[in-house]
């Protein structure tokens, strides 16, 4: 008996004497029954010339109610007991700790879980290694953690065509190691990579230093598979870096801290890794002027890899303890050399003394850490990067007015500032003393990560703008029952 609603792809492979494609074959079939499709979520059709199956596979509303809530799930029936435990403290996410642990071992084991989280009205936080768990707000509710550390794989890399797919809860570690045997990389530097997984990279959309040169996740993200509500498994993009045009859905999901589904595997663009990496440190008398150096080398002939600017006490041990712009330079050997020496004219241009480290990679990732060291609470502010050494003074001197302590890094190519604080009460003084600010002109300031203590009374996203009400609309159609991160996300979705 023919299926409900046969949806012809409009494309000439589809018309008769033509034959299908490739992509056809492994599409995924649609529910055998002989009445109304599922509804679902889709563009009209396709505006532009094929490179792919216009048509993909629908997004499935949930169509039935969820039984009434807070059932007992046997979890290890599920997943075996071997994977199953209780939460504890070192479970929680910013305070809250998890009734169970789930760690599934496939992807069909993830489908399962997420089934009967929704069956039971429950609420889950999906987490790899927990690395970056302390972003964001604390979840209004919290039944599931549950951890992806399980799925490891690298699916497919296509040195050639220089794509990786990889399972969520492989640490970039690792496919950096994968990816090193072919002189490639994935050029996104977040910190601690060996806990860092990349269903946790794309979630939480992190980035290091290199984001000045080489982009952030959005650049460099070419496909998504990701497990909805309901527990289908849905596929945006694709694994080819000329795709379909049509809704960038895996760009949905990039810093959306798992609110709207469970990542289960991604597909990267990847790129040659520069075969020498060096730095030089420009030593500056204020943040101000580290900034307004930064933006000359930024402009020079150097062509900057990644491009910092670092407050008083802003530099890791070594390079220096007052502020100082950054600059890391890649390449061939020849081509550093050269970049050195234009780093070195401009800072004698300027009168400043320069720094040359020979280990740019290891000085890089020191600049990175930043963001996750010790600290009640790391704040981030968005700005023009014209305006970055303004902010930052901004930022010591109502630190100094609270009588505290703020050390500040920034990328100058990107615009944006953290500053660390080391004292719990300062945290949300300070926001709101700087936050408006920033908003009057266009920038923003959230709390990027803190101890649950900091938390407290203070609105770590501040104010979404108008585009609130279309991320709530976004998150009614693709999580109904609200299961996935409650609360954490901006506007607590």
């Amino acid at each position: 008996m023919r299926r409900a609603r046969r949806e012809p792809h409009r494309r000439a492979r589809h018309r008769r004497r033509e034959g299908r494609g490739d992509a056809a074959a492994v599409r995924p079939g649609r529910p055998g029954r002989d009445d109304t499709a599922p509804r679902r979520l889709r563009p009209r059709g396709s505006r532009q010339p094929a490179q792919d199956l216009s048509r993909r596979e629908g997004l499935r509303r949930d169509a039935r109610a969820a039984t009434p809530g807070g059932g007992v799930t046997d979890w290890a029936a599920l997943v075996g007991p071997t994977w199953v435990a209780s939460g504890g403290a070192a479970d929680a996410v910013d305070g809250v700790v998890p009734a169970r642990v789930v760690r599934p071992g496939s992807l069909a084991e993830v489908q399962t879980v997420v089934r009967a989280v929704a069956e039971h009205r429950q609420a889950l936080v999906a987490s790899g290694r927990g690395a970056h768990l302390d972003m964001g707000a604390p979840p209004a509710r919290l039944d599931v953690l549950l951890r992806l550390d399980r799925l490891t794989r690298v699916v497919d890399h296509q040195a050639a065509d220089m794509t990786v797919t990889v399972e969520a809860g492989c640490p970039l570690a690792a496919l950096g190691a994968a990816l090193g045997s072919a002189g490639q990389w994935l050029s996104l530097d977040p910190p601690r990579p060996e806990e860092t997984t990349v269903g946790g990279l794309v979630a939480a959309n992190l980035s290091g230093p290199l984001r000045a040169s080489q982009g952030g996740v959005r650049d460099l993200l070419i496909g998504l598979r990701v497990v909805n509500a309901d527990g289908a498994v849905v596929a945006g993009g694709g694994r080819v870096v000329k795709n379909v045009a049509g809704y960038d859905l895996p760009k949905l999901h990039v810093g959306a801290l798992g609110s709207v589904g469970v990542i289960v595997e991604a597909t990267f663009k990847v790129r040659p890794r520069p075969p020498v990496e060096e730095a030089v440190v420009v030593a500056c008398g204020t943040a101000r002027e580290a900034a307004e150096t930064a933006l000359v080398l930024r402009d020079s002939d150097a062509a900057p890899l990644w491009l910092q600017v670092a407050g008083a006490g802003g530099l890791p041990e070594g390079p220096g303890e007052g502020a100082a712009a950054v600059v890391g330079l890649g390449g061939i050997a020849e081509e550093v050399a050269d970049a050195r020496a234009c780093v070195e004219r401009v800072g004698a241009s300027l009168g400043l003394r320069t720094l040359f480290v020979t280990d740019g990679a290891a000085l890089r990732a020191r600049l990175g850490a930043f963001a996750v060291e010790p600290a009640a609470a790391v704040l981030r502010a968005a700005t023009l990067p014209s305006e970055v050494g303004s902010v930052m003074e901004r930022l010591a001197a109502t630190a100094r007015e609270r009588q505290t302590v703020v050390r500040c890094l920034a990328d100058a190519a990107t615009g944006v500032v953290r500053a660390a604080l080391t004292e719990v009460l300062a945290v949300g003084p300070l926001v709101k003393t700087v936050r408006p600010d920033l908003e009057r002109h266009g920038g923003t300031l959230v709390v990027e990560r803190a101890v649950p203590d900091a938390k407290v009374g203070v609105d770590v996203w501040g104010d979404p703008g108008p585009g609130l009400r279309l991320m709530r609309s976004l998150k009614a159609a693709f999580d109904p029952g609200g299961i996935f991160s409650p609360g954490r996300y901006v506007g607590s979705l």
